[in-house]
């Protein structure tokens, strides 16, 4: 519930109503860095201020434990790997391998330029970027959802900045790919070294990083 009501529908209505070029859509080099700034920063703020507010909820209702916290944090991840990555990743799949349907759904000539060069940079190792993507993103889910734990834990907002400015960079490699500033594969190996360096921090910190919820 969480993730579909900030993630899906108050995160694309703000976008939409504030103007900024979104992907798909006819702008300038310009109008589209920006439109990609503010697309990653909103992803960050919405979806890490909502989790944190449910966070604040369950601690005013009488705290949460570490196997509570799991179980929220796990599901969270699940529903924006389900609903946005493998949904995203299945369509972009059955586009390649049905090219004519395009042509059905009365694209604009930026949309459907934006999805043809989408296809094309479609390789035989694109499902494996993809799931490396899908992975990294549910890594990384868990941890923002620990770091906003810590804001309400600690009750310093300071945290929560953190998790809204780790999101919105971690965004800006699949927002480039989205608004065509960067290849799939590109950016699959970016993802792929980040998620390497998230599990060997998680190896050697994530003991740490749990004596945080102490009180």
């Amino acid at each position: 519930m969480a993730f579909i009501l900030f993630a899906i529908v108050l995160e694309p209505i703000f976008l939409g109503g504030a103007g900024f070029a979104l992907p798909g859509q006819h702008a300038s080099t310009a109008q589209a860095v920006i439109g990609l700034t503010m697309a990653c920063l909103t992803a960050g703020f919405f979806e890490e201020t909502g989790k944190y507010l449910c966070l604040k909820v369950k601690s005013a209702r009488g705290g949460f434990d570490l196997a509570w916290l799991a179980r929220f944090a796990l599901g969270y991840a699940l529903c924006e790997a389900m609903l946005l990555g493998l949904i995203g990743h299945a369509q972009l799949l059955y586009f390649y391998a049905n090219p004519e349907v395009l042509s059905t759904l009365n694209l604009d000539s930026t949309a459907l330029g934006i999805m043809q060069n989408r296809l094309a940079s479609v390789t035989e190792w694109t499902a494996l970027f993809l799931l490396v993507e899908r992975l990294f993103a549910i890594l990384v889910q868990l941890g923002l959802t620990c770091i906003g734990a810590l804001a309400v834990a600690r009750k310093r907002l300071v945290w929560l900045m953190v998790a809204i400015s780790i999101h919105a960079l971690i965004n800006i490699p699949a927002a480039s790919y989205q608004y065509g500033f960067l290849e799939l594969h590109h950016g699959g190996t970016i993802y792929a070294v980040l998620l390497v360096a998230s599990i060997y921090f998680v190896r050697v910190k994530g003991a740490s990083v749990l004596k945080g919820f102490e009180t």
